[in-house]
């Protein structure tokens, strides 16, 4: 039978794939249709200044951090020992990202972005996987 801490660490790992899958959407969007100016709000989003850490595409700054979390689960998996604090890390700094660019996108740019809205929904559901595999 299954424990709710391994229950919370698989919905993690669904909540990455659910995140990454939004993320290639839009690092894809914002590699391949930079240069056509098609309208919309995705395309807005990632062709704004907005969308760049520094000189990186955030959208492919979200794929590298899905990544990262996936394979530090499945290598948790496999050893028998997942590295819970180095998750902690990595979610506090996704949480932040989603606060900023969430921020950004309503307040700033004034655009509702389905990809972008199912990233933050991917983190928000991370961030709450992980919570609720410490409370239990």
């Amino acid at each position: 039978m299954l424990d709710s801490s391994l229950l919370s660490l698989i919905a993690l790992g669904g909540a990455a794939l659910f995140g990454l899958q939004g993320a290639v959407s839009l690092a894809i969007r914002h590699h391949i249709f930079r240069d056509y100016h098609r309208q919309s709000a995705c395309d807005k989003v990632t062709r704004s200044k907005e969308a760049y850490i520094s000189k990186f595409p955030a959208a492919s700054a979200a794929v590298i951090f899905y990544c990262l979390v996936l394979y530090l689960l499945i290598r948790g998996f496999y050893q028998g020992e997942i590295h819970i604090l180095l998750l902690n890390a990595a979610m506090i700094i996704a949480l932040l990202a989603t606060c900023y660019y969430a921020y950004q996108m309503f307040y700033r740019l004034r655009i509702i972005c389905i990809g972008c809205l199912r990233v933050h929904l991917a983190n928000l559901l991370m961030g709450s996987a992980l919570l609720f595999y410490h409370f239990h």
